[in-house]
């Protein structure tokens, strides 16, 4: 047997083999699509007889969620998401079914805009409130919430609206910081909700099946927010903060993904006219366009109506300002002035000082959100006509040298402050202007220097005066 036999022999081996191969991956999908087929058929059956049975939603919720899970472990089995949804909420593809053309506006009737907090939160719609870290974002929320469980005015209004509020804050502990916040903003606990986790059928081991809590996620669990609206008849659900509610698959930073949480959230917030606070930080550097300022996606601005931002008072290194930064559907109120306070308990809270005349300009103007320490970093660094060291930067600003040491090097890496020589600092205008003069200087030299070799060079004509050069001289004997 020659190369050539040899070559077409194991020719016909791998194509006998990837001829194999593929009845083998046909005869694996046509097995998975009977095993999902008989999957789909049994919860079908289940939720229907469960219904017949008049079986509460939540116990058929569990049911359909645990079968399947248990099916996906021991069958692969995997179903379309559509299709475990019209199994969890068939009156949601009633609806669809029935609405699949869309609906005149002549059939939809004209309703004004409500507001949760006048011309700040609308109910029905999304909100979102923005501040860098420390600002009191949470207490801020909470300070929302416990007057929405009062009923009592908030800052700016005449009248209050009382109701139940969802709190999701799965970073803060419920026992040691919300219920004592709460209770330091005078907020009524009975009608407000901690929906930090939410119940889910482990079934890691098919012999021991059992519930388990799971962190909440927008991704996963919104039909349990929207039966824990209904159910407490809430009208304000707090998201504190975005980034922790997303879902771990989640990418803050990507529209389409965002989109994909925040269209069915908007629909859900129209649908029960509930308000829905999004809390969210705000990135690292400054822009003069507050819209980009907002971490993650511009789809997550985009979905909201109204958007809330805090500011430094840039007065008083204490207080804070409460802005409107975004509003569809009224014109911007006046800013608000507020400071954290304790009480004897030393709990945190929020305690409002009044309107306050400061334009959003003059806010986010040179040193927006700038702390106190690190505005009198500023001041001295701008003061002084050289470089400073960290010392010479605590002499003028009576700043702890500790701290201040600190402070200086985050606003280095922060992008704030210029670092040119070692151990020594200044504003980024005089380190800008500082690099200038050296430039010109350094052309200034580069010239002369230019100038001196063409007047020196070897093939130069030297002259002695404006007309006549001065040419050597022949010898004479």
């Amino acid at each position: 047997m020659d190369y050539k036999e040899i070559n077409n022999h194991l020719n016909q081996v791998n194509k006998d083999i990837t001829g194999m191969n593929k009845e083998i991956k046909q005869h694996q999908k046509e097995n998975k699509q009977k095993f999902n087929d008989s999957t789909l058929t049994l919860l079908k059956l289940m939720s229907e007889d469960m219904r017949i049975n008049n079986a509460s939603e939540q116990s058929i919720q569990l049911a359909l969620k645990g079968t399947y899970e248990f099916y996906k472990v021991v069958n692969k089995a995997q179903l379309p998401i559509s299709i475990i949804n019209s199994l969890l909420h068939p009156e949601n593809t009633a609806q669809q079914n029935t609405s699949s053309f869309g609906t005149p506006l002549s059939e939809i009737k004209t309703q004004p805009i409500t507001w949760l907090w006048e011309n700040r939160i609308p109910q029905g719609k999304i909100t979102l409130l923005e501040g860098d870290p420390g600002m009191g974002k949470s207490l801020l929320a909470i300070d929302f919430a416990a007057h929405v469980s009062t009923g009592r005015p908030m800052p700016g209004d005449s009248t209050g609206k009382i109701g139940s509020v969802i709190l999701i804050a799965p970073e803060d502990g419920a026992a040691d910081t919300i219920k004592p916040r709460a209770v330091a903003a005078g907020g009524d606990l009975s009608r407000i909700l901690v929906l930090s986790t939410v119940e889910d059928l482990n079934v890691n081991d098919v012999k021991k099946l059992k519930l388990y809590q799971k962190p909440f996620s927008l991704a996963q669990n919104l039909f349990e927010l929207e039966q824990a609206i209904i159910q407490t008849k809430a009208i304000l659900v707090v998201l504190d903060p975005l980034t922790a509610v997303l879902g771990h698959k989640i990418d803050s930073s990507r529209d389409q993904g965002i989109r994909e949480i925040f269209t069915p959230l908007a629909l859900l917030a129209e649908s029960t006219n509930c308000a829905f606070l999004v809390v969210r930080h705000l990135k690292k550097g400054s822009t003069d366009n507050l819209l980009y300022r907002g971490a993650g996606s511009i789809g997550i601005i985009a979905a909201a109506r109204t958007c809330l931002t805090i500011f430094y008072d840039p007065a008083d290194e204490k207080k804070r300002v409460l802005a409107v930064t975004k509003s569809n559907l009224a014109e911007p109120p006046k800013n608000l002035s507020y400071q954290v306070v304790t009480n004897q308990s030393i709990t945190p809270h929020i305690q409002w000082l009044g309107e306050i005349n400061l334009d959003i300009s003059t806010l986010i103007g040179p040193g927006i959100n700038l702390s106190f320490p690190r505005q009198e970093i500023i001041k001295a660094l701008q003061s002084s006509q050289s470089t400073l060291d960290l010392k010479e930067i605590a002499e003028k600003n009576g700043l702890n040298y500790k701290s201040l040491r600190m402070t200086v090097s985050r606003m280095h890496e922060a992008g704030l402050i210029a670092h040119p020589f070692r151990g020594r600092y200044t504003t980024l205008e005089q380190d800008a202007e500082s690099k200038k003069r050296l430039e010109e200087r350094l052309k200034a030299r580069e010239l002369e220097n230019e100038a001196f070799r063409k007047r020196f060079a070897p093939d130069a004509t030297v002259t002695t005066d404006a007309k006549t050069p001065d040419s050597p001289k022949k010898a004479t004997n």
